[in-house]
């Protein structure tokens, strides 16, 4: 059975889990719309419903246990039919984007349920819709609560993990002679800029441990030389941050969320991030769930090499954020990261020296 190195103890872990961390609501720079104008916007995203369940009213509201970047709340309403539906508020609240990080935001990420996914032929998550508070300007996206709700990676016993590929491995598919379409426009399209900017960020944080990780600039070219593949390969709808967590399961099938970082790219990222760190035995079978599941079971000539590509760029992907800077454990770990994904897939021997120490408050200039 497919079962994640990452559970246990790994590298994963420190990579990109670190991310989304819960945050304490009451910490967090912003604040949940008043109740006020949670209700208003609220009528404006259930509107439909209203004409056939009733007026509503807000019987609760608590902070979400899924809250990342941005702040959540699950909120019930009760219908004058007696029937009650259980939201999941995203609030644009205190998030300032960095503007060198992928994520696009929660308008973006209306836009892309709205827009792209409405039609696609996959299982997603509900989504009532969005709404502006007027008197702050921010935005709040409204879902439907899973309860139970888990990472592809937990249901795992339930057949989440292959699942979870399996339905990447259809969504490009589909979306693959659609990239065109005029209301995909709003969807970002990697280019050889975009796959040039994490590679020349990582060498820029690295610059004061260059004495300790010489393998750098070998891992860097390498990468560099690769860049065509993923430019030359087949470009289609790609979630951008397709981890296990993102990989939701819910009601028994995969529902992935957080689509900030929906682009137009090769098939093959989604797959790299997915399968980031796990056991070569896993991911070989799960490479061949993708295969199978986009290009029943034939996939093209380049496919090993265009993954490959896209495992170095995931690798030096992960240091997607400017808050990176002056964070020495952070940086140490994400060298560190590169260097086994080298060694892991051939790039660098086994036995490729200049492992740099990753333990916090280790000092890079040390003799």
């Amino acid at each position: 059975m497919v079962s994640p190195r990452s559970l246990v103890s790994s590298r994963n872990t420190r990579s990109w889990i670190t991310r989304v961390t819960v945050p304490d609501p009451d910490s967090h720079p912003g604040r949940p719309p008043a109740r006020a104008a949670l209700r208003r916007g609220l009528e404006q995203v259930l509107a439909e419903e209203m004409t056939t369940r009733g007026p509503f009213r807000i019987t609760s509201r608590r902070p979400s246990p899924r809250s990342s970047t941005y702040l959540a709340e699950i909120v019930r309403v009760r219908f004058a039919d007696g029937t009650s539906e259980r939201l999941l508020c995203k609030y644009s609240s205190g998030v300032d984007l960095d503007p060198a990080s992928p994520h696009r935001g929660l308008v973006h990420e209306a836009e892309v349920y709205e827009q792209v996914l409405h039609d696609a032929p996959v299982s997603l998550p509900h989504v009532w819709g969005s709404f502006h508070d007027p008197g702050t300007g921010d935005f709040a996206l409204v879902m439907r609560f899973y309860d139970g709700g888990i990472s592809s990676a937990q249901a795992s016993e339930s057949g989440g993990v292959t699942a979870a590929v399996r339905w990447i491995g259809a969504l490009h598919a589909w979306a693959e002679p659609r990239i065109n379409a005029p209301a995909w426009q709003v969807l970002a399209r990697y280019d050889a800029d975009y796959y040039e900017t994490w590679l020349a960020r990582t060498l820029d944080l690295a610059r004061p441990y260059a004495g300790e990780c010489p393998w750098l600039e070998a891992v860097a070219a390498a990468y560099r030389d690769r860049i065509p593949l993923l430019l030359a390969g087949r470009p289609t709808l790609i979630h951008g941050e397709f981890t296990p967590r993102n990989a939701f399961w819910a009601e028994g099938r995969i529902m992935p969320v957080d689509w900030e970082t929906a682009a137009i790219g090769p098939g093959e990222i989604d797959l790299a991030v997915f399968t980031f760190d796990w056991e070569l035995e896993d991911i070989r079978e799960l490479e061949a769930a993708y295969v199978e599941a986009r290009w029943g079971g034939a996939a093209p000539a380049t496919f090993a090499e265009t993954l490959l590509a896209a495992r170095l760029y995931v690798s030096f992907h992960w240091i997607f954020s400017g808050s990176f800077r002056g964070d020495e454990p952070r940086i140490r770990n994400h060298i560190e990261g590169i260097l086994d994904e080298a060694i892991r897939w051939g790039v660098l021997p086994g036995d490729a020296s200049g492992t740099i120490d990753v333990s916090p408050g280790s000092d890079p200039h040390a003799q």
